[in-house]
């Protein structure tokens, strides 16, 4: 996971000439995911990546020496990542969670991944229309009793994404998420 916000944070510190404004609405977009701010509780989030379709497209051609990992990623319309450190109660984030699982469950996502754990709650969904993913979303509370080490992670990768060149194209970013 950390190599996966050092990978996004050098990306779009590298890349800062884009706004993070979208050029077009992705709010339309089908992958797509509102997740409500959480800065009114837990304040800034400590990391906050938006790339959009151009600054993905740049990092497409920079990775020209893996054509099938700047192919997929040429294809994303737009990666966000938000993470807060958790002050206080946790019980915002895991509302957040509730509320978003059930509003894109209505949307006919799909839940890949749920784990319940003491001090670990996690949801991944994903979209799939015509036979294409075109949506991911990860949800992330971590509770460890430790106050620093509380974290509430939101991610939505929004565009097609072939879920057989995953693993792939994470390498040729040099990002260690281990999908099998």
């Amino acid at each position: 996971m950390k190599k996966l916000l050092s990978a996004l944070i050098f990306f779009s510190s590298s890349l800062l000439m884009s706004s993070s404004a979208f050029a077009d609405d992705i709010t339309k977009e089908r992958g797509y995911v509102d997740f409500a701010s959480l800065n009114s509780v837990y304040g800034e989030p400590k990391v906050m990546v938006n790339l959009n379709k151009t600054m993905l497209g740049f990092i497409s051609k920079i990775n020209l020496s893996d054509p099938e990992a700047s192919e997929l990623i040429s294809k994303l319309k737009a990666v966000r990542v938000q993470i807060y450190n958790m002050k206080g109660s946790d019980q915002p984030a895991i509302d957040l969670i509730a509320k978003v699982s059930k509003d894109i469950q209505s949307k006919n996502w799909l839940p890949i991944v749920s784990v319940n754990e003491e001090d670990e709650k996690v949801r991944v969904f994903t979209k799939i229309t015509d036979d294409l993913m075109d949506g991911l979303v990860v949800m992330v509370i971590n509770n460890k009793s430790d106050e620093d080490g509380r974290e509430a992670v939101f991610i939505n990768i929004v565009g097609e994404i072939d879920p057989a060149q995953i693993n792939k194209v994470t390498k040729s970013l040099n990002i260690d998420i281990d999908l099998k």
